[in-house]
């Protein structure tokens, strides 16, 4: 009977062992797989603001607005689901879209240039979208950055 439960106890030890570091091995995948996840939502978004069409892009209601030097916190901002982890549990997260005019575009167009050293009328943009998600208690933040002209 001793034997038995010797074998029993020293047979839970290991498996309580084993389940300890499957699970070590898990957390990093974990990580892996929202980090993957929003690379590829970043593309996602890198792939909208490649493929607007500019004037789109420039209308009142677009989803990149203009930030200036007056208006510097105007953006646009949602709520997303950036996937489903294993289990159907959603990766939520907020993506916030601006757009920024060179400095050397027309007045009319954001910037500041004149017709001496703009004199193609060159309209150039950054679209910014920063995506803001959680893994644990922590919040990060990655950005993907387009830049388009006419």
């Amino acid at each position: 009977m001793l034997e038995a439960l010797a074998s029993l106890t020293t047979l839970t030890v290991l498996g309580l062992v084993l389940l300890k570091l499957s699970l070590n091995i898990l957390a990093p995948r974990q990580w892996i797989i929202r980090q993957t996840m929003t690379d590829a939502y970043l593309t996602f978004e890198r792939a909208l603001a490649e493929r607007v069409p500019f004037d789109d892009m420039l209308a009142p209601g677009s989803p990149w607005p203009l930030s200036t030097a007056t208006t510097i916190n105007r953006a646009t901002t949602a709520n997303v689901e950036i996937g489903r982890l294993p289990g159907g549990v959603p990766v939520l997260g907020t993506v916030t879209r601006t757009r920024f005019a060179d400095p050397n575009n027309l007045v009319g167009d954001g910037g500041t240039g004149t017709e001496a050293s703009n004199p193609s009328g060159m309209r150039i943009f950054e679209l910014q979208s920063v995506l803001t998600y959680r893994v644990g208690n922590r919040t990060y933040a990655k950005s993907r950055t387009v830049v388009r002209s006419q």
